[in-house]
């Protein structure tokens, strides 16, 4: 049996109590310096979003001013930070979000299940997620910032609000309508009335027996558009979690906190809370606030302004009636020193997700490129400030003067085009010649960067350009492909970490469907409506449903997926693989693979043609064949345009056609 859990005010405290202890004391480690520096970690988080935010750069012209080795000396920076910040985004995300579906179910029941919810989680994601997009690439700049940014979870109603006028009876006497109790609120509101009522059948006022008179009133009227799971981006600023752990899961740890700003008018609304029945009784006291006269008395509106700082609490508290650890939800009002709620938690599981690709080992918050590149970011701006400096010396060398060569003692600081000075002493003046570097900072600089694309897995094979400045060109498909594994394997681990998120995310949110979701939930895909029908919630929601993110870390780049490809089914044909290129169908399936990374939809299973393709792949895996690969690409994407312009002057083909 399990143990139950007896509120009582004691209970109360005693939770109340040990949230603001343990919390509190977990934000000495936003202000304990940095080994090694001065910094507090909150102050380096500081440094590291100005440092992607390029301000050194911009500062240092007005404000940063250097006197080593001389007054006004060079002191700009190289915006490294920012410069892959922007490339590895759009990466990231192409490699995990863009991809179509982001995600797949997996079950043991029938096919067309696993499909339906494929397809509606995919597009509840791709789609009902308000602003999505926006902040994926929010999250994902500031956990390549900072190293961390934690995704949060709820399950929010969406409401569609349109004005709408309904009748209502009205008292001509008086002008007040007829009021009649809402049975949910307890509020008296105006009675809806029925415009069909016969006229000898209207309302009469008792006092008067006058008729009442039928009116309209206009009101707001709200509906439920959609509801789910919602998204909401949290710095780690704002996550307590407890002393001396390390782990990234925060579903791990004993406990974990979150504080944000609300305005009291946000917590008007929580009549339908996670965290159960929110007593606002003792905040209204707190704050000085009626909440039942702000209706009546707008000036008092202004109290809703004013932000009030909460605390969201998710852990572990000995709860049960035998001091048994129980999973609770609470809410604080951190500066009031109020529980406004609490209770077990009646989540799948913590509703927090640690996004990060490069765990430090030392604290769950991972490490950002500020951070990783600190050593090559300080040699880059010494390398750049350097040669700016040895610029500035060679045009403007320093000057020796012999007394009295000049005239006038402003004319001692007068150099650049167009000076003019008058000597007594036409050889009393003379400039001093200036070292000559033999270094080059271009190749210097060059060297650097390119060592940090390595670290972060970036490679012009990666980015989708022509040409790689890391290594040679590779002759073949063999290199080609060698080339792209170099980089991939460091980049198919970043993109490898956020997947892991992303499924345990996804995972949640099917959950959360499961727990919360009464009604059939539609949901539009490709302009499609898929709908979870309640009839088959057994089905949908069965146990042992498993949804798992289709991140790789492959390159998106489409000439290195088609030399792949053909290097992998050349290999194939070439080994006679009887797995491969025995059956029928399943080389069918690997040559329609192949075809649609040249965008081409294979749409025939002559075994003619299929030879053909055999003998083609077993000249790709020849030497000769291989450097054959660009021309013979060139002729298949010339017949695939022949056959797409053809198509389009009302041709048919059986053949092949152009991806749609």
């Amino acid at each position: 049996m399990a143990n139950p859990i007896v509120p009582s005010e004691t209970l109360n405290k005693r939770v109340l109590d040990y949230v603001l202890t343990v919390t509190e004391r977990a934000k000495s480690w936003w202000t304990q310096p940095v080994d090694g520096t001065t910094l507090s970690r909150r102050d380096e988080f500081l440094e590291y979003r100005l440092r992607m935010e390029g301000r050194r750069s911009v500062a240092s012209l007005y404000a940063d001013a250097k006197t080593d080795p001389f007054d006004g000396a060079s002191n700009v920076g190289v915006g490294i930070e920012a410069i892959f910040s922007e490339l590895l985004v759009p990466l990231l995300l192409a490699n995990t979000h863009d991809l179509d579906p982001m995600l797949q179910a997996t079950l043991q029941g029938t096919k067309q299940v696993q499909d339906d919810l494929t397809a509606f989680h995919d597009g509840y994601h791709r789609f009902e997620v308000p602003g999505k997009r926006a902040l994926l690439e929010h999250s994902t700049r500031e956990l390549l910032t900072v190293g961390s940014c934690f995704h949060k979870w709820t399950y929010g109603r969406f409401w569609r609000q349109s004005v709408v006028d309904f009748p209502i009876w009205r008292n001509p006497a008086t002008g007040e309508p007829i009021m009649t109790m809402d049975q949910g609120t307890g509020r008296m509101l105006p009675q809806p009335a029925d415009p069909k009522t016969p006229k000898e059948a209207w309302p009469t006022d008792p006092l008067t027996m006058q008729p009442f008179t039928l009116d309209r009133l206009r009101a707001v009227q709200p509906t439920l558009e959609r509801e789910g799971p919602e998204l909401s981006i949290r710095p780690v600023e704002a996550i307590g979690f407890p002393q001396g752990e390390t782990r990234p899961d925060p579903n791990l740890w004993d406990w974990i906190s979150d504080d944000f700003d609300v305005s009291p008018y946000w917590l008007l609304g929580r009549e339908e809370d996670p965290f159960g029945t929110v007593d606002l009784k003792a905040l209204w006291r707190w704050l000085s606030i009626d909440p039942d006269d702000l209706h009546k008395d707008p000036v008092r509106l202004a109290h809703l302004l004013k932000p009030i700082r909460l605390r969201a609490f998710h852990g572990k508290y000995p709860a049960a009636s035998d001091g048994t650890p129980v999973e609770i939800v609470s809410l604080i009002a951190v500066d009031a020193k109020l529980n406004l709620g609490w209770q077990p938690s009646p989540f799948p599981r913590r509703p927090y997700f640690n996004r990060q690709v490069w765990h430090s080992g030392t604290s769950p918050i991972g490490k950002g490129i500020p951070e990783s590149v600190f050593s090559t970011r300080s040699a880059m701006d010494a390398l750049l400030n350097q040669d700016i400096d040895a610029g500035n010396l060679y045009n403007h060398p320093p000057l020796l003067l012999s007394d009295f060569a000049m005239l006038e003692d402003e004319d001692y600081e007068t150099t650049g085009p167009g000076a003019t000075w008058i000597m007594r002493d036409i050889n009393g003046a003379k400039f001093l010649p200036t070292p000559v570097g033999k270094r080059d900072p271009v190749n210097l600089l060059n060297w650097l960067i390119a060592n940090t694309m390595r670290l972060w897995g970036v490679t012009d094979l990666t980015l989708n350009s022509p040409s790689n400045q890391l290594s040679p060109q590779p002759d073949t498909a063999r290199g080609t492909i060698a080339i792209l594994n170099q980089g991939s394997i460091k980049f198919g681990h970043l993109t490898k970490r956020l997947s892991e998120v992303d499924t345990t995310e996804f995972q949640y949110g099917h959950d959360t469907f499961r727990l919360m979701l009464a009604n059939p939930k539609r949901v539009s895909v490709d302009g499609k409506p898929v709908l979870l029908d309640p009839s088959k919630r057994q089905e949908y929601f069965a146990e042992g449903i498993q949804l798992a993110a289709v991140g790789n870390g492959i390159s998106t780049n489409p000439i290195l997926r088609q030399q792949a490809y053909t290097q992998f089914l050349a290999t194939a044909v070439q080994t006679q693989n009887p797995f491969l290129v025995g059956d029928l169908e399943v080389y069918k399936q690997l040559t329609d693979t192949w075809a649609a990374s040249f965008g081409i939809q294979v749409k025939t299973k002559d075994p003619q043609a299929l030879q053909q393709s055999r003998i083609f792949l077993e000249l790709m895996g020849t030497p000769e064949g291989q450097r054959a690969i660009p021309a013979i690409l060139q002729q298949v994407l010339q017949a695939v345009q022949m056959r797409e312009q053809a198509s389009t002057n009302g041709a048919s083909h059986a053949g092949l056609a152009p991806v749609r």
